[in-house]
């Protein structure tokens, strides 16, 4: 499963890495990142009032005629789908669908969220940094979170989810004339939580966390100004959805990402939060903006957030408020 992990690694390190930086991201066993080389997109069509609804029907509980679940392992059904497609881009029916036909499955109305456990640095948590190998000593290279459906109205914290979106895909089971079926899924020993694509949330509500903010400056696949920040251990209050597929288990978890920056290292199951550009109009009055990391108290409020198991997961808010501790 590890490489599987690594290769989204990479992938977040073409949007976030550091030019002046020049290692890549670890893991505690001090593995590089390979890249990945495949990113596909899918075509979008308007879904036809068939006897397929394009809004999600919770009364009915009926399962897909085939395995497919979530990160909280619970099978999707017929109730949690929005939009159904071929690998051409054309809108299935419920009577159309079949195991071997669809490519992609939207389900609207919920995400899959779990809570925080890890977010160190090195400053806060220097007895647990080594600076010769980069690497936090007692850091796992995954953690077995627990991932959990969060639909419209719920509450995480002080957020409450205002719109979600999941999405599945067969991406990496396809074959020449099409996609794999179930036996040649399992022939190949993959599996079916592999299909499980991405989620994208949105939430309502403010947070204050502390933590380490620095603003991005000459760096690989990130416009200068952002402003990038990385929560203290005392500030878990942002859910994670940042969710990997442990082969072996057929089942999800979370890596944790190892990072260091210039004078600056840390160790979390967040992906890169991201709280937007002072180029842009974003106000961060009292901050360096020289790429290095300061200790500040922030409040942010317009959250959103998204994981693409093929690509990058990020999370995004507003700066209500930001100082200098």
């Amino acid at each position: 499963m590890k490489k599987y992990s690594a290769l989204l690694l990479m992938a977040a390190l073409l949007l976030t890495g550091c030019a002046e930086n020049k290692e890549a991201p670890q893991n505690s066993s001090g593995e590089i990142s390979s890249v990945l080389s495949d990113s596909t997109s899918s075509s979008s069509t308007e879904v036809e009032q068939n006897s397929f609804d394009t809004v999600p029907d919770e009364s009915s509980a009926e399962p897909l005629p085939f395995p497919l679940f979530g990160a909280d392992n619970v099978q999707i059904t017929f109730g949690d789908v929005t939009e159904m497609l071929d690998k051409e881009g054309n809108a299935l029916t419920k009577e159309t669908l079949e195991d071997t036909k669809w490519y992609e499955i939207t389900c609207g109305g919920f995400a899959y969220l779990a809570e925080p456990t890890v977010s160190l640095n090195s400053v806060d948590d220097a007895d647990m940094y080594d600076p010769e190998t980069l690497l936090f000593s007692g850091a796992p290279d995954y953690t077995d979170t627990e991932y959990k459906r969060y639909k419209v109205g719920d509450k995480f914290g002080d957020l409450t989810v205002k719109s979600a979106e999941t999405m599945f895909s067969r991406i990496s089971y396809e074959e020449k004339d099409g996609v794999l079926t179930t036996e040649q899924i399992k022939a190949e020993g993959m599996c079916f939580a592999g299909m499980l694509r991405g989620c994208s949330v949105e939430f309502d509500g403010t947070v204050t966390m502390t933590g380490y903010m620095r603003v991005c400056v000459s760096e690989y696949g990130v416009e200068e100004g952002e402003v990038l920040f990385v929560p203290d251990k005392d500030s878990l209050v942002l859910p994670v959805i940042n969710f990997h597929v442990d082969r072996d288990t057929d089942s999800f978890n979370t890596a944790v990402w190892q990072w260091p920056v210039k004078d600056f290292a840390y160790a979390t199951e967040y992906p890169t939060i991201r709280l937007g550009n002072i180029n842009k109009g974003v106000d961060i009055s009292g901050i360096p903006a020289d790429g290095t990391s300061t200790k500040v108290s922030v409040t942010v409020t317009n959250v959103s957030m998204f994981c693409d198991t093929y690509m990058s997961s990020f999370i995004d808010g507003e700066i209500v408020f930001v100082e200098a501790l």
